[in-house]
């Protein structure tokens, strides 16, 4: 009986955790892409922008972003070109802990965030992801994490306008 026990809640918390896991945005069916957007971003797209409209984001959570994003749409076979059709990520807000806040506090400190607003031709959708249900298992996950998700996302949003199959 204890075993049973034990293996409901662990998979329940499984199937909690999957669900923050996912790295594929939902798009509306108003903000869905024409004919011609999902032609032009198939034949290729422009090198992701970064508009930080104001927030501070450092160099290093720019880098893994767009690594993530660069490794996934080469997966999803995203072409880039720099013919193609712009894409820029809006970030919306950035929430980044110290290393020493995230060593001493943990989980007290709160959660690192990242989000931001996808525009690709005329299509824009949310990215985001946050800490919230990691920080009590894992206090250690940081705002790289964060932002290859974030990254993740971005090209998986793409695919999803242009229509490509998404498969992990």
């Amino acid at each position: 009986m204890k075993n049973k026990s034990l293996a409901c809640v662990l998979g329940l918390s499984c199937v909690l955790l999957a669900g923050c896991l996912t790295t594929v945005p939902k798009l509306d069916a108003q903000h869905s892409a024409s004919v011609q957007t999902r032609q032009l971003i198939s034949d290729g797209i422009q090198a992701p922008k970064i508009d930080a409209n104001g927030n501070l984001v450092s160099p290093w959570v720019r880098n893994s972003m767009m690594s993530a994003f660069y490794m996934r749409a080469s997966r999803l076979g995203i072409k880039i070109d720099p013919n193609g059709v712009p894409v820029t990520i809006h970030i919306t807000s950035v929430r980044s802990r110290s290393e020493s806040a995230r060593a001493f506090l943990n989980f007290f400190d709160g959660a690192d965030h990242l989000s931001g607003v996808v525009s690709v031709g005329d299509v824009s959708f949310k990215v985001e992801e946050d800490t919230w249900l990691y920080w009590p298992v894992t206090g250690y996950r940081s705002i790289e994490e964060v932002s290859n998700a974030v990254g993740e996302q971005a090209a998986n949003g793409i695919a999803l306008v242009a229509g490509l199959p998404i498969s992990d």
